[in-house]
Protein backbone atom coordinates (compact mmCIF):
# COMPACT_ATOMS: atom_id res chain seq x y z
CA UNK A 1 0.00 0.00 0.00
CA UNK A 2 1.30 3.44 -0.85
CA UNK A 3 1.83 5.99 1.45
CA UNK A 4 -1.71 7.50 0.20
CA UNK A 5 -3.66 4.56 1.03
CA UNK A 6 -2.32 4.78 4.40
CA UNK A 7 -3.25 8.55 4.86
CA UNK A 8 -6.85 7.28 3.41
CA UNK A 9 -7.55 4.97 5.82
CA UNK A 10 -5.34 6.92 8.48
CA UNK A 11 -8.37 9.55 8.44
CA UNK A 12 -11.29 6.91 7.21
CA UNK A 13 -10.78 5.04 10.90
CA UNK A 14 -11.08 8.59 12.79
CA UNK A 15 -7.81 7.80 14.35
CA UNK A 16 -6.64 11.49 13.73
CA UNK A 17 -9.48 12.82 16.41
CA UNK A 18 -8.16 10.38 18.35
CA UNK A 19 -4.48 10.92 18.42
CA UNK A 20 -5.52 14.47 18.95
CA UNK A 21 -7.35 13.66 21.92
CA UNK A 22 -4.81 11.72 23.43
CA UNK A 23 -2.33 14.30 23.25
CA UNK A 24 -4.48 16.90 24.44
CA UNK A 25 -5.12 15.13 27.46
CA UNK A 26 -1.25 14.17 28.02
CA UNK A 27 -0.72 18.25 27.64
CA UNK A 28 -3.04 18.79 30.08
CA UNK A 29 -2.34 16.11 32.72
CA UNK A 30 1.44 17.53 32.24
CA UNK A 31 0.78 21.12 32.29
CA UNK A 32 -1.48 19.88 35.91
CA UNK A 33 1.78 18.10 37.12
CA UNK A 34 4.21 21.66 36.59
CA UNK A 35 1.37 23.45 38.25
CA UNK A 36 0.91 20.92 41.39
CA UNK A 37 4.84 21.37 41.62
CA UNK A 38 4.73 25.10 41.48
CA UNK A 39 2.45 25.05 44.29
CA UNK A 40 3.47 22.25 46.13
CA UNK A 41 6.93 24.35 47.20
CA UNK A 42 5.77 27.78 47.75
CA UNK A 43 7.43 29.67 50.55
CA UNK A 44 5.11 30.09 53.76
CA UNK A 45 4.27 33.51 54.33
CA UNK A 46 3.52 34.48 58.04
CA UNK A 47 0.59 37.27 58.21
CA UNK A 48 1.49 39.82 60.61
Amino acid sequence: MDERGLWELFFRTGLPEVWLALAGEREEQARHREELAETAFQPRVKQA
